[in-house]
């Protein structure tokens, strides 16, 4: 991470705090109703499938009944009722009549609540995910934009964009307003001006929801990791090539902007699973994004092999294909293997400064090295280096190594506040942990101990936003946590956990922080998640999405849990059989 990078980051950090503590104090502002119970739920459902039977007792909200059919991802018909929830199932269910094909979500109304339309920001961070909607009234006319039809439509999660790649938050308020307001057929000014618009809090009744708890076993740590290596194959071309986008609503690719770091990532886990586990699909799927990898992108930077994309060399890209070639040589040997590993990783040993760090480009055209750092690129060289190691026996790749990982938690992470700030160093702690029985490092353990203590600040614990997201990581209860951060921090703990077991320290408080996060990756992968969600649930099942609110899996989200389930399984397993 750059400085820039840095304060970016800290200045992102320190606004969405004073905004959290604002739109928090706005989102106080609704008395809720208490939901319908268990028994009358059913019975909704029940009644909506045909299996109409008399209603167990009466419940009344505080606003509309959103009844919706959802027919492979999308609404097939929409029913908007009284508070009366039992009146409104039934003139649904006489309205929709009967469909094999469908599934059926009940959004009952439990308050309403003002929207602070004049503060910017503050405004895009009104809406409670998965819990509020928008509600506009112009005359006795009434439109209701409910909270699944707001998730279905990726409504949560991008009003606002940030300086940090890949973080947008909150709602596009005012597009909303004007989207209920044409369903009345005005305008929005017309609306607000003539009308009202609320938040529309509500509780959703739905059969495919994702569940509350998951057990961090080593059994469904396996089976979570061989059904997210089936989604990737299920989704590979022949060529090799992987999904790098899978649109969950429509069950379609989408390849733009296809990342080699990331393709190479996926490619890593795929081998890890069948090493770890015994796994052949996977590990042919491995070979075959290899092949793809020489035959398309790798060229010679100097007198070494290197990885270009769009006429660029650079390091993320070389070291995350020598991590993939070595754990495909991990379990067995191959040659397209042998010289991705033995040609890569002379590439990132010339790459290295006399201070240990690596320039991070390569210009192919003037074959000449780029000094210029990027997020995540040495981290990643530091663990190809020391898997190069293991595959190659060359003494070379260890001490590139060593040096690197020696300006990475020492002199490179020297500035003011560098003890009380940290940036995504998953990378850097999971090299430390590979290196535990070869680099004996004081500097290297103490950085990740204090990362992971860092993190575990961060973690939620239940009860601590309005979301059951215990096991991920944030800064208030306002944002939905996302879901790849889990993955690769619980990575990177996860060798942090092995690299403190190996020095004979107190173990007890970061495997607390590594199985709450895989508690919550177990439970919002696609197994099979929401599926009236979902164009295709058997398609979509082992993907893992960005969030509770996102429809999309990229590669790496799938890659990143997968592994860190991969790993622990592992852990369980060896700590099983050591007793």
């Amino acid at each position: 991470m750059t400085r820039r990078q840095l304060v970016s980051g800290l200045t992102v950090w320190a606004g969405l705090t004073f905004l959290a503590g604002v739109a928090s104090h706005c989102r106080t502002r609704i008395d809720e109703r208490e939901p319908p119970s268990a028994t009358l739920s059913t019975w909704a459902l029940e009644t909506l499938a045909g299996n109409a039977g008399a209603a167990p007792a009466q419940w009344e909200g505080s606003g509309p009944t959103v009844v919706i059919a959802w027919r492979a991802g999308s609404i097939a018909a929409r029913h908007v009722g009284t508070p009366d929830l039992v009146a409104s199932v039934e003139a649904a269910a006489e309205a929709f009549g009967q469909a094999d094909d469908v599934e059926y979500t009940v959004e009952v109304g439990l308050g309403e609540g003002p929207f602070v339309l004049w503060a910017p920001f503050v405004r895009e961070l009104s809406l409670v995910p998965l819990h509020e909607g928008v509600i506009v009234r112009l005359g006795d006319e009434v439109a209701v934009l409910s909270p699944e039809e707001l998730r279905a439509s990726g409504a949560y999660d991008g009003g606002v964009s940030t300086p940090i790649p890949d973080l947008a938050f909150g709602s596009d308020v005012m597009g909303l307003i004007g989207r209920a307001a044409r369903d009345l057929g005005v305008e929005r000014d017309t609306l607000l001006a003539d009308g009202s618009a609320h938040r529309y809090r509500s509780h959703t009744i739905s059969a495919s929801t994702y569940p509350m708890h998951e057990s961090v076993t080593e059994e469904n740590l396996r089976r979570a990791s061989v059904e997210a290596a089936d989604f990737l194959l299920r989704h590979q071309q022949p060529s090799g090539l992987y999904t790098y986008v899978y649109e969950g609503r429509t069950g379609q690719a989408n390849q733009e902007g296809y990342n080699i770091p990331r393709h190479s990532g996926t490619t890593y886990f795929l081998g890890q699973v069948d090493r770890l586990h015994g796994h052949p699909p996977a590990r042919a799927g491995a070979l075959r994004a290899l092949r793809w990898l020489e035959r398309s992108r790798v060229q010679r930077c100097g007198e070494n092999l290197c990885v270009v994309d769009f006429g660029r060399a650079d390091v993320g890209s070389a070291a995350l294909t020598v991590v993939a070639a070595s754990e495909i040589l991990a379990k067995a040997e191959d040659p397209t293997a042998r010289r991705l590993v033995d040609g890569l990783s002379a590439f990132l040993r010339a790459q290295q400064r006399d201070d240990g760090e690596l320039m991070h480009e390569y210009d192919v055209e003037a074959q000449e090295p780029i000094d210029v750092q990027h997020m995540y690129y040495s981290g990643e060289a530091a663990f190809a280096l020391l898997k190069a190691h293991e595959a190659t026996g060359d003494d070379g790749n260890l001490e590139a190594a060593r040096r690197l990982m020696s300006h990475l938690t020492g002199a490179g992470w020297d500035f003011f506040g560098s003890r009380y700030y940290y940036g995504e160093e998953h990378w850097t702690c999971i090299a430390a942990g590979e290196a535990r029985e070869r680099v004996e490092s004081e500097e290297a353990l103490d950085f990740c101990r204090r990362w992971y203590e860092w993190n575990d600040v961060l973690q939620y614990r239940a009860g601590q936003t309005p979301w059951p997201v215990e096991g991920g990581y944030g800064v208030g209860p306002v944002l939905i946590p996302r879901l790849t951060p889990v993955g690769s921090r619980t990575e990177a703990f996860i060798a942090t956990y092995q690299l403190m077991k190996h020095r004979g320290l107190d173990t007890t408080r970061v495997r607390g922080v590594v199985e709450r996060g895989l508690g919550q990756l177990l439970r919002y992968r696609w197994a099979p998640g929401p599926t009236h969600l979902l164009a295709d649930p058997i398609a979509a099942r082992g993907a893992v999405p960005g969030s509770l609110v996102d429809l999309t899996s990229r590669n790496d989200f799938t890659q990143h849990a997968g592994s860190a389930w991969i790993r622990w399984a592992a852990v369980l397993r060896e700590e099983a059989s050591s007793h």
